[in-house]
């Protein structure tokens, strides 16, 4: 009787361990629009299935490899471009799929409704096109001058959105499943493809979630036993960050095991001084929770960022509370949500989905993914088995790369400096913030003239210098950390010696931007020029960018680096352009 009280027992404790895994862990590589894929272990299925991932969301735009001859037959040509694209990137598909299958892990592509071939617009243009366009999703790489907007209350629009579900179902019958992505259309990669998001934007965008959900549902989830994740990702106070509007959209929508909604963990893009988002936990839905590996606005793994802990715990600064970027001097809410652990309990958190490479455009680019391994292991594993903290999951990721002891603590020190040593260095703790002023390989100055007013206005300057300042300090300290390490494996060690100096720089310099910055907006308003400062700034600006160049030269695994481009390599408003025009008003005064 005694051993059968046992076994019962231990068989209750594996089901209450068992029972802390999540239902989906994913990963997806979101590739660069408009550049060849990442090359990637996280493309792997070996990979994956090794590291417990259970399903992928490949970047396939499988949504235009379909031909609809359910819904026109014969619209494509036969043997015509667009045809002759379709079969080479769907047979693509085919033979990834067969791998993907055979390491037993589900596959639910990234997915744009409503992008469509250009032969379905010059035949059924009138009939599905929204004439106005103004405030939809954001369309790129579309080189037309106005983009095709389909509206999602036409019938034709709803047919076609049938047909396209059962045109992939259909040509690729091994899929799981999509994620469907409404917020955002590149087109860069689909030369015979043109659309954008049929959502409109503000409350009038309601009603086109909910006609849409119900088609999808209907085609996905209830007809074909497929399941849909659909990402809430839009911009302004939407459907991503603003319950009422959340809740609006899917109270409408009867649930079903197959339809999960996917969040991004902040009220906001992957970005610091954000608060936990709201909506997550929230409604009669399941969801999952993404989490990007790479942001690309800390660096895209260039040098050290420890984001999982933000994940999972909640950053630093949301223990207080923040109101469009800035601190409104109260503390939040004792109970409030600050990371995903803390709301497990609500019973809808039904997985993860790491973006382990991809988010942002062109660099820095990494021929090492150490710190994107970390971020994406410890979120990962702990969606695995929730009982377990963040910190335990950290140490096994450190000896599994023979990394233990007193050299585990040592990188487990620079890895919680770099939290804080790049939100400090970043953005600044005493106004609102520009969040994506230094973005990619980027740095936007004109993004802060906002900004720069602001602290000028309430004379902060000082304490944001200080805090560039303390941030600079930090990032030595990971440095100095980082070569007192001692490992066996030389590469790693090598990587994270190299790339903690490549934080350092990029952060000391940033410190000397925020006071080219901030001087030039002092001139600007009181026509006082700090000439001596000024000059000063400037040269120990030369002088990192001397040794960030050299420092690329000699470490083969150095990333690349930034330039001195505003977004997408424009001069005009870039830190260049200000060291330049501050390089001449000091000539001018000689």
């Amino acid at each position: 009787m005694r051993k059968i009280c046992l076994l019962v027992a231990l068989w209750f404790w594996c089901m209450f361990l068992w029972g802390q895994r999540l239902d989906f862990i994913m990963d997806m590589v979101h590739n660069n629009p408009g550049e060849p894929p990442f090359q990637t272990k996280y493309n792997s299925p070996v990979f994956l299935q090794s590291e417990g991932f259970n399903a992928t969301v490949p970047h396939w735009h499988i949504n235009c490899l379909i031909t609809y001859e359910n819904f026109h037959r014969n619209i494509i040509p036969r043997n015509s471009p667009t045809a002759r694209w379709i079969a080479q990137k769907a047979a693509e598909v085919d033979r990834q799929l067969a791998e993907w299958e055979r390491a037993g892990i589900d596959v639910y592509p990234f997915t744009d409704f409503l992008v469509l071939p250009l032969e379905i617009w010059n035949r059924y243009g009138d009939a599905i096109r929204r004439q106005d366009t103004e405030g939809v999703g954001s369309v790129m790489g579309d080189k037309a001058e106005k983009p095709l907007i389909p509206d999602m209350q036409s019938p034709v629009t709803q047919a076609l959105v049938r047909a396209q579900v059962a045109g992939i179902f259909n040509r690729f019958p091994q899929l799981d499943g999509l994620v469907l992505r409404f917020g955002e259309t590149y087109l860069y990669d689909t030369p015979y493809h043109r659309g954008g998001s049929p959502i409109r934007k503000g409350k009038a965008g309601i009603q086109d979630h909910i006609t849409l959900l119900n088609i999808l549902r209907e085609e996905i989830c209830v007809k074909r036993n497929k399941r849909l994740f659909y990402r809430t990702w839009d911009f302004g106070f939407n459907f991503h960050n603003n319950p009422e509007y959340y809740s609006a959209v899917t109270a409408a929508i009867e649930p079903h095991p197959n339809l999960l909604f996917s969040i991004k963990y902040q009220q906001d893009d992957f970005l610091r001084m954000t608060p936990f988002n709201p909506c997550i936990g929230i409604g009669k839905h399941r969801q999952i929770v993404e989490a990007q590996s790479a942001m690309e606005v800390y660096g895209k793994g260039a040098h050290p960022y420890y984001s999982a802990i933000g994940v999972i715990d909640g950053w630093p600064e949301t223990k207080y509370e923040i109101v469009n970027g800035q601190f409104t001097g109260r503390m939040n809410a004792p109970d409030a949500p600050r990371g995903i652990k803390d709301i497990v309990g609500r019973g809808l958190l039904a997985g993860v989905m790491t973006w382990s490479r991809g988010g942002g455009w062109q660099g820095p680019y990494i021929s090492n993914e150490f710190w994107i391994d970390l971020n994406t292991y410890v979120v990962a594993h702990w969606a695995q088995n929730t009982t377990r903290t963040e910190e335990e999951l950290f140490y096994e990721f450190a000896a599994r790369r023979g990394i233990t002891g007193m050299e585990a603590d040592r990188l487990r020190q620079i890895a919680l400096l770099s939290v804080e040593g790049v939100r400090k260095g970043q953005l600044n703790s005493f106004t609102v913030n520009d969040k994506w002023w230094a973005r990619d390989e980027f740095f936007s100055v004109a993004s802060n003239r906002d900004v720069l007013h602001a602290i000028l206005k309430g004379n902060w300057q000082e304490k944001v210098l200080a805090e560039k300042a303390e941030a600079a300090a930090i990032w030595r300290q990971i440095e100095s950390i980082a070569r007192q390490m001692t490992l066996s494996d030389t590469l790693t060690l090598d990587y994270i010696r190299v790339s903690a100096t490549y934080g350092r720089i990029k952060y000391e310099l940033i410190e000397q931007m925020w006071r080219l910055m901030i001087a030039d907006a002092e001139a600007r308003q009181t026509g006082i020029f700090q000439r001596a400062a000024v000059a000063d700034a400037l040269q120990r600006y030369r002088t990192l960018w001397q040794e960030w160049r050299e420092l690329k030269a000699r470490n083969p695994q150095c990333a690349t680096l930034y330039t001195e481009l505003a977004f997408r390599n424009k001069k005009e408003g870039s830190i260049g352009e200000l060291v330049e025009n501050l390089q001449a008003k000091i000539a001018a005064n000689n």
